[in-house]
């Protein structure tokens, strides 16, 4: 079925528009990357939004995101999960060894049925299982309707959208990994990172496909 789908909508390069995958090789050496950074925030520990939104990383998420170009996770996450393995496999051991759970942003309802999906789920689960990392999606929940953080300009109008957007799923594990598709103002993961405080989280972080 996938080589027929492929024959009538051929996958091209986001880069440079060449047949045959989403991220052509010399179009994958463009890509530029963020480097952790580390926080003395309790209970967050770090934060790492490995790919700089913008070019063909910024077009393959609103690709994914607006226009349903799902079937580009595979290739994207491969992309992430090679390159944070090669650069931080200290960071990957520590997550492994202490029982992180890699946990997306969860969608309001409404939204999620609207899209058909939830982004940061198919991203996130493809991103634990290529680096062995526990994942549910179940430590979140979203329970208030809010608009698109893109729609404020301001952060006191993003931390307004927000307040009191997600409820914990409880009990909670002790140490988690907040994922989500891409951070700007990093108000939506400070966000939820709020609901969680309250319940007994030891450890935190971040982490996002791009920023």
């Amino acid at each position: 079925m996938s080589l027929i789908l492929d024959l009538i909508f051929p996958k091209t390069c986001f880069g440079c528009g060449k047949t045959g995958q989403y991220f052509c090789p010399k179009c994958q050496l463009k890509i530029k990357f963020h480097s952790v950074k580390h926080s003395s925030d309790f209970p967050k520990e770090g934060r790492l939004s490995l790919f700089y939104y913008h070019g063909l990383i910024r077009q393959s998420i609103q690709s994914f995101k607006y226009n349903f170009v799902i079937d580009l996770v595979d290739e994207i996450t491969d992309i992430f999960t090679q390159k944070i393995s090669q650069t931080y496999p200290h960071l990957i051991s520590y997550w492994q060894q202490n029982n992180f759970v890699l946990t997306p942003i969860p969608l309001h309802y409404h939204r999620q049925n609207w899209r058909g999906f939830n982004q940061s789920v198919l991203l996130g689960q493809s991103i634990a299982q290529k680096l062995n990392l526990n994942f549910s999606d179940q430590i979140l929940f979203r329970s208030k309707h809010t608009y698109s953080q893109a729609k404020f300009k301001t952060q006191s109008k993003r931390l307004q959208n927000l307040y009191q957007a997600f409820t914990p799923i409880l009990p909670l594990p002790s140490n988690i990994i907040v994922f989500d598709d891409v951070a700007s103002s990093f108000s939506t993961l400070n966000s939820a990172l709020n609901s969680l405080k309250p319940f007994g989280l030891n450890r935190c972080w971040y982490l996002t496909l791009a920023g």
